[in-house]
């Protein structure tokens, strides 16, 4: 089934708030799981406004014989037709790479859509990259995070580079970067421009009010386009292969 990655070129550039906005809005088309993948410190259950009782490092022992009653049983609700794997608050012992690829690679079994949020730099990331069907990476307009995803982008496989799409956050037309220029740069189509929204981010960082609920929200509306236009290009892929 169709799993979309959703990374931040560093940290701070609001990945996990497409990621969970993203996935909001494909539940629309067909269940969908969102696994946080920011071990010892994801937000996406604050984000969401849910109280995990498990994480996904509870799924790692059953990864071989996984089964859609492991996945509900250690998944939340997030909203109709969405549930979160959420992070591991602690890790006792931090899972191997190969573990955390093989779950992840159990669980597109079981889901019409995965959604995978991910850190920029652990050791997993972009082995979990390569496996996904669309890699988008957030970025801002600032030269830290231009130069970070262009060593994200050229440390990919070159089969996956050619899945990698921007998605730019924060932007306004005062900003001297324009996302256009930015993406040809660094050799990466443009997906998505998202504009400043400080009100209803604030909402959703503050109260767990997801941005896409807000019918207001230019940021939600633009996160919304972005899942629909990602969905309709994957789905007609399927339809071809």
């Amino acid at each position: 089934m169709p799993t979309i990655a959703v990374t931040g070129s560093k940290g701070g550039c609001g990945a996990s708030l497409v990621a969970t906005n993203l996935s909001l809005t494909l539940a629309s088309l067909g269940e969908v799981l969102l696994m946080d993948l920011h071990l010892g410190d994801g937000d996406d259950d604050l984000l969401l406004d849910v109280k995990p009782e498990r994480s996904w490092a509870d799924l790692l022992r059953v990864a071989g014989e996984l089964t859609p009653r492991h996945i509900e049983l250690a998944a939340v609700p997030a909203g109709a037709g969405m549930s979160l794997l959420a992070a591991p608050p602690s890790l006792t012992q931090i899972p191997s790479s190969s573990d955390i690829l093989s779950l992840v690679r159990a669980l597109t079994a079981h889901t019409p859509w995965l959604v995978l949020d991910l850190p920029a730099r652990a050791e997993f990331s972009l082995p979990a990259l390569s496996e996904a069907d669309v890699i988008l990476i957030t970025i801002t307009g600032d030269p830290p995070a231009i130069r970070a995803a262009q060593r994200l982008i050229e440390a990919l496989p070159e089969p996956a580079r050619a899945r990698c799409s921007l998605v730019f956050n924060q932007f306004t037309r005062a900003h001297p970067a324009h996302p256009q220029a930015v993406a040809a740069l660094l050799g990466c189509p443009l997906a998505a421009t998202l504009p400043v929204d400080p009100r209803a981010v604030g909402f959703q960082v503050s109260f767990g009010r997801p941005s896409v609920f807000d019918r207001s929200s230019r940021f939600g509306q633009s996160v919304a386009r972005l899942a629909h236009h990602q969905a309709s290009r994957l789905l007609a892929r399927q339809a071809a292969a």
